[in-house]
């Protein structure tokens, strides 16, 4: 599903390497955790992948389609992949089902968001807290409200950057169980970012990355 080629992202005219000739497939319905010390350039390729930053060189691709050939990167990142983030990224003056219905701005077509979002909230079992605002949510339920919100486009796949740093153990716990059950009712692939070696024990696959490189696991086994 998603594919990388000698994929580079420099800074200070080439003098930092945040990325350098990065080379990983991720096949679909994989959970893969993206692994390495701070520093080492796993959210920037989160951020490539996700179309957040440009590479200074090399190419992505999705479905053997170079993201260079895009005509539209927002509608691809709105259509096709959910973010997930560390510090939940939720707007505080919206409800819970107000901030799981943002992503779906701007689809003039979409008869039926409120009702997705409302299903989603109740999968999470947040279906009493729909009208709470995030101030009065807990940590783990705030990320399961970004969960949610990341689902509501039916998205190709997930990125997720540290979504259980924030927590303690029984909500990391609890937020990793509503991922692999979600993974399991979507069909879903994810591409998940963490240090927490327990999280990326549960992947299928972990890729771990150093200096900027990758330096085991950029392909599946056969």
């Amino acid at each position: 599903m998603l594919r990388t080629h000698n994929l580079a992202l420099h800074f200070d005219e080439g003098r930092t390497k945040a990325l350098d000739g990065v080379d990983i497939e991720i096949f679909e319905g994989e959970f893969v955790a993206i692994t390495g010390p701070s520093g080492c350039g796993k959210s920037s390729l989160l951020n490539l992948i996700g179309t957040l930053d440009n590479p200074t060189k090399g190419e992505l691709f999705f479905c053997n389609q170079p993201y260079s050939a895009l005509q539209d990167l927002s509608e691809f990142r709105r259509e096709q992949i959910g973010f997930v983030f560390q510090s939940f990224h939720l707007i505080p003056t919206l409800t819970t089902l107000g901030n799981v219905l943002v992503p779906t701005i701007g689809r003039s077509s979409d008869h039926n968001a409120i009702d997705r979002a409302s299903d989603l909230l109740k999968l999470m079992g947040l279906e009493s807290r729909l009208n709470h605002f995030p101030g009065q949510l807990s940590g783990g339920e705030r990320q399961r409200v970004a969960i949610a919100r990341a689902l509501i486009n039916d998205p190709a796949f997930i990125l997720a950057d540290e979504p259980t740093g924030s927590l303690d153990s029984t909500n990391a716990t609890h937020v990793l169980d509503v991922i692999a059950n979600m993974r399991l009712k979507k069909s879903l692939t994810i591409v998940m970012v963490t240090h927490d070696p327990v999280v990326a024990a549960k992947a299928d696959r972990e890729i771990c990355m150093c200096d900027g490189k990758v330096i085991s696991g950029s392909r599946r086994n056969p």
